[in-house]
């Protein structure tokens, strides 16, 4: 799990760039070379920076190897994507879609979403106290291999508001909206339909976005979430309330609807919200 290691997203766009100027690819240690100072390419162990995020480009499906060469991925070779979206595309699919490459980066999100206004509670909590409390509330205390500890959510909050899961206030505490991960999503939410309504949009949204609200990675960090009671989370809400004020969707909330609730993140009450209920929702085509 690359997280665990000092794999950081300006390491990972670097290499991305770096391969994309070699087609054929490179020998390992040239690429250790190129990534690391001169005074630091001694140091190519596997806990190196060089040598994790080589790892990290690996495991997203970004990078292979082949005859001791590393290169860009043939999906990547063949992308006209930009390197921060490539990134990005293969956080969607392979880390926060399943936990195949990182067990603990939707999960522990997907927990910490679900909390909702729990987390101003725990501020003075530090890095230890949450893995602990994640490892009782998610797994009963379970035994379970490589465990979750303050190392690997220190990993974490490298990639968080990178990948779209939020952002740091200024006292250093996460704030979690998935305002960019939703925005990324919403193709695939709504297909070929404009208009979804309430309950419609929160079934694709937990099959499109599974750490999300409702999703199978949320339920397994929220076992006592219950999707009758339709209350989106504090951070689902202010995602969707942000992505109706920017116009990439829009938001009906008529005063007699009896839809999902954004009351968590207090919507303002004018004529886009007659209530804090979603009846419908429009995604605005780009």
């Amino acid at each position: 799990m690359f997280t665990d290691n000092p794999v950081t997203p300006i390491r990972l766009e670097i290499l991305i760039e770096t391969l994309r100027a070699y087609p054929h690819g490179l020998a390992r240690r040239e690429v250790y070379r190129l990534l690391q100072p001169e005074p630091l390419s001694t140091d190519v162990g596997n806990g190196s920076p060089a040598a994790v995020t080589v790892k990290a480009a690996l495991e997203l499906g970004l990078a292979d190897e082949s005859d001791g060469k590393i290169s860009l991925s043939s999906d990547r070779r063949k992308s006209k994507d930009n390197t921060r979206a490539a990134i990005l595309q293969a956080f969607d699919r392979r880390v926060l879609s399943n936990a195949e490459v990182e067990k603990y980066f939707s999960l522990f999100y997907a927990y910490y979403l679900g909390l909702g206004q729990q987390v101003y509670q725990r501020r003075s909590q530090n890095n230890q106290q949450w893995a602990d409390q994640f490892n009782s509330e998610v797994f009963a205390n379970e035994p379970q291999e490589n465990p979750f500890n303050a190392t690997k959510l220190t990993g974490l909050h490298r990639w968080f508001s990178y990948v779209g899961l939020g952002w740091f206030d200024s006292e250093g505490q996460f704030q979690a909206n998935p305002y960019d991960r939703l925005l990324r999503a919403l193709p695939a939410i709504f297909g070929r339909h404009q208009q979804l309504d309430a309950d419609g949009f929160m079934n694709k949204l937990a099959v499109a976005c599974p750490e999300l609200d409702g999703g199978k990675i949320f339920l397994l960090a929220n076992l006592e979430w219950n999707a009758s009671q339709k209350q989106c989370t504090l951070g689902l809400s202010h995602a969707l309330i942000e992505l109706h004020q920017d116009g990439s969707i829009r938001l009906d909330c008529p005063a007699d609807s009896p839809g999902w609730s954004i009351a968590e993140a207090e919507p303002p009450r004018d004529r886009d919200f007659r209530s804090a209920r979603l009846a419908t929702i429009e995604f605005s085509q780009p």
